[in-house]
């Protein structure tokens, strides 16, 4: 049922939807005055306005039910997008909506007429007729979509399909994508048709959807015997609308929901994201950085650090792991290690601070003195995915996937009656790797691959959570600058973070971000620092050079980024960095 894993992708929170309508909706016939049926009260003479969305309306003819949802970048859409009649259709109005159009569609579909027909007489006379988008059903299940053929060059995508008793529809889209996604979404999903257009809502925004970001998503259902909506949910102002919508769904009590959608405790739309950081500590200085970052980002109420397992099988790299954590205030933090591993070899910047002694005492504190003493990274992994909330955890792999294919070859145990492939579909959100290389020209096998290769491969192939990567162009493009090393830390004697940068090499140089990145994205995935790759999958060819392949089915994406973006996310590293703990002077 496809419905439960899209349910794995999105953290289930709390949403007060909020009134929130700018200038050009309020000048758009006045669609905030509805009537008890859901429509507009008087509608007002038609001012255009461009609202871009992509939408689905269904039918139910066995049971006269009826329904429509919808998401934009534009807000409270929900109250001027869809409309729906119990036992008659429903119909959506966009890009250069009209709300007009939704009662006078309504009252034409009940009169009997054809889809086609009801379209071609709501446009016959309309000016704007080659901008607007729209799209109706009848209880039929005839369907009919119109596309606007004169839309601007900014409108990227837009498109629309029809299937069995539903039709989807969008403009200013990402992709293709994401009107095939939500037909492919309803009609592989069970339980009632509210929980399927909910579940092609989900499908459509978690592959893209308006490539211009997310703001406000709703749903309309009418029943038969009830008046007006029998169910009405919006979100109209939020950076996350149909992830909030899900949520707010999710935790509805209501005779329109069916199965599909478990009524699990909702999180707060503000709650930090569960993290677990997998590192190579000790092969390049931007690991140390990244967990800078991920202290910094849970100082900030943002993330929670669950456990760190190492993937370097070196002495001191759990040790210099413990004395950052602590450094940060954070000593209890699990730390887990890898057992016969990778890359054995010395780092004087993870041996000196974690033998460094002032007067007698460690320079930095930590209780954690070998490697030897930890437990195995495999362990504290299910440990720690056992205790969490199903489908809240985002994973941040930076070194090699020796660890996590290990985890995925895991069988059930004490701690969890569930083998690793199990275990990670029910508790685990998302899956961010730095690992690969994803440019058109100068391709090469990227480090983080071809040091574990059969590990690196398993985890593409069967990790069963979407997977987030950002490639090593990414790093690459983005330096942290030495000037912040030698000026940003001083408000300690001796910083953890700035000592271990000077031991990885001679100074001043500014060192790649590799790392960085990847935590950036897994905290603050919709804050715009990044694009997003098309969908498709990710494989390791025979030359140890990482391929991607547009799929629609595919659990895969990687990180893109823009010269804007670049500083953007330069100036949010170093702040995030150099931040001082908590309590520090």
């Amino acid at each position: 049922m496809i419905v439960r894993g899209l349910l794995l992708w999105v953290p289930l929170v709390w949403c007060l939807s909020g009134r929130v309508v700018m200038g050009e909706d309020r000048a758009a016939t006045g669609s905030e005055a509805r009537s008890s049926a859901g429509q507009p009260a008087n509608p007002q003479p038609e001012i255009p306005t461009k609202i871009a969305t992509f939408s689905i309306v269904a039918v139910d003819p066995a049971t006269g039910v009826v329904g429509a949802a919808v998401a934009s970048k534009y807000p409270a859409v929900g109250k001027v997008v869809p409309y729906v009649k119990a036992g008659v259709g429903a119909f959506c109005t966009q890009h250069y909506h009209n709300p007009a159009f939704g009662p006078l569609a309504l009252e034409k579909l009940a009169a009997g007429k054809a889809p086609e027909l009801v379209l071609q007489e709501l446009i016959e006379k309309d000016k704007q007729r080659d901008l607007r988008q729209l799209a109706i059903i009848d209880m039929k299940g005839r369907a009919a979509n119109l596309n606007p053929t004169a839309a601007p060059g900014d409108s990227r995508y837009w498109g629309g399909m029809t299937g069995r008793f539903y039709a989807c529809q969008g403009n200013t889209l990402s992709g293709r994508d994401v009107i095939t996604s939500m037909g492919r979404a309803y009609e592989e999903t069970e339980g009632s048709l509210a929980d399927r257009l909910m579940a092609a809502l989900l499908a459509a925004d978690r592959v893209g959807g308006d490539h211009r970001g997310r703001l406000a998503a709703g749903i309309r259902v009418a029943k038969p015997g009830v008046e007006g909506n029998w169910l009405e949910l919006d979100v109209d102002e939020s950076n996350n609308a149909v992830e909030e919508l899900v949520a707010k769904y999710t935790e509805l009590q209501h005779d329109a929901k069916g199965g599909a959608f478990p009524k699990a405790p909702p999180v707060s739309p503000l709650a930090p994201v569960d993290l677990i950081f997998d590192t190579d500590m000790g092969n390049d200085i931007d690991d140390a950085l990244a967990l800078g970052v991920i202290h910094a980002l849970q100082s900030r109420g943002e993330c929670r650090l669950l456990a760190v397992t190492v993937s370097k099988d070196h002495e001191y790299a759990g040790p210099y792991v413990d004395l950052v954590n602590t450094f940060y205030g954070r000593g209890s933090t699990p730390i887990g290690v890898v057992k016969n591993g990778k890359t054995p070899e010395d780092s004087a910047y993870i041996r000196v601070p974690s033998l460094a002694m002032d007067d007698g005492k460690l320079r930095y504190p930590h209780d954690l003195r070998s490697g030897t003493d930890a437990p195995d990274a495999v362990q504290v992994l299910r440990e720690t995915l056992a205790r969490a909330q199903d489908g809240s955890v985002t994973i941040v792999v930076v070194g090699f996937s020796t660890n996590l294919a290990r985890l995925l070859e895991s069988g059930a145990d004490k701690v969890s009656p569930l083998n690793g492939v199990d275990l990670v579909k029910a508790k685990c959100r998302e899956l961010v790797m730095m690992a690969g290389m994803f440019t058109a020209e100068g391709r090469h096998k990227e480090y983080n691959v071809f040091i574990d290769l059969p590990a690196a491969r398993k985890v593409y192939a069967d990790w069963p959570t979407p997977i987030v990567t950002s490639g090593f162009e990414i790093g690459r493009a983005i330096k942290y600058p030495a000037v912040s090393i030698e000026q940003d830390y001083r408000y300690v004697t001796h910083h953890p973070l700035a000592e271990a940068y000077g031991l990885y090499q001679k100074m001043p140089y500014d060192r790649e971000t590799w790392d960085l990145t990847a935590v950036l994205y897994a905290v603050r995935p919709n804050r715009g620092y990044f694009g997003l790759s098309p969908a498709g999958t990710i494989t390791v060819d025979d030359a140890e050079v990482t391929q991607f392949a547009a799929a629609e089915s595919g659990r895969h994406r990687y990180l893109t980024v823009t010269p804007e973006q670049i500083a953007q996310v330069r100036e949010a590293l170093v702040q995030l960095t150099s931040q001082p703990p908590v309590g520090s002077r």
